[in-house]
């Protein structure tokens, strides 16, 4: 539910707010930030300084922005479909463990008794709703995020080529005449596309991650009910 103060505030900067900032670690501050603007840098400077792409001389930047869109609408679809599948996940002993667990929190395990689901800490400690406020990050609420913050890494990237474009539109890849121009754009996008292709890695990692659990907690449910209440790591 939206606070009064989320509810007047840019639907970004209030996702930016309240998921974004406290996932740093795993988006801006990732290291696959630095590690697409390494690509991106070495990239232009082979382009511009070693000349290793004579291909790039001839290339003109409005192709290639019309290719890096085309991309970017691909990844999209991907992650909004990855994001549907995830939302229409059904209500199963996964789905209540990946809600109940998470990352600083105790750890819960779901157990299946006459039909029904229960919950306890593994430690035997008491649960209780303080341990589960508004700062409690889920494992699902995580695989939900991976898969928002995969979309917006692609809007990013054809925000990015846009971007290219109405810098060096004119000129062609690796334009010697006009090498500012050209080598800023080349670094913004090529930047851009690394890290929107690194992160659809990371939502295929997450997919796999997701259907090997899954399979894992039906073998225990068709071996018998007495392993229903086995612990099995989310």
């Amino acid at each position: 539910m939206q606070t009064n103060r989320e509810a007047r505030s840019p639907v970004l900067f209030g996702f930016m707010r309240r998921y974004v900032v406290p996932r740093l670690g795993d988006t801006l501050l990732h290291r696959n930030v630095a590690i697409s603007l390494f690509l991106a840098g070495s990239l232009t400077f082979a382009t511009f300084r070693l000349r290793w792409f004579p291909a790039f001389e001839q290339a003109e930047v409005k192709d290639f922005v019309a290719g890096s869109l085309a991309f970017s609408a691909l990844g999209f679809g991907a992650a909004t479909a990855a994001t549907v599948l995830a939302l229409s996940m059904p209500r199963s002993r996964l789905y209540l463990t990946m809600i109940m667990n998470g990352k600083d929190a105790p750890r819960v395990r779901v157990i299946s008794r006459d039909g029904r689901e229960r919950v306890a800490a593994t430690n035997g400690a008491p649960l209780n709703g303080g341990q589960y406020g508004p700062a409690f990050r889920s494992y699902y609420g995580d695989l939900i995020f991976i898969f928002l913050w995969t979309m917006a890494a692609q809007l990013f990237m054809g925000i990015a080529s846009l971007i290219y474009f109405a810098i060096a539109g004119d000129l062609n890849m690796a334009d010697s005449e006009s090498c500012r121009r050209a080598s800023a754009g080349l670094f913004i996008v090529s930047a851009a596309i690394s890290y929107a292709v690194m992160q659809l890695g990371s939502l295929i990692k997450a997919l796999a991650d997701y259907a090997s659990r899954q399979e894992q907690y039906d073998r225990i449910r068709l071996i018998g009910p007495e392993d229903a209440s086995k612990d099995v790591t989310p």
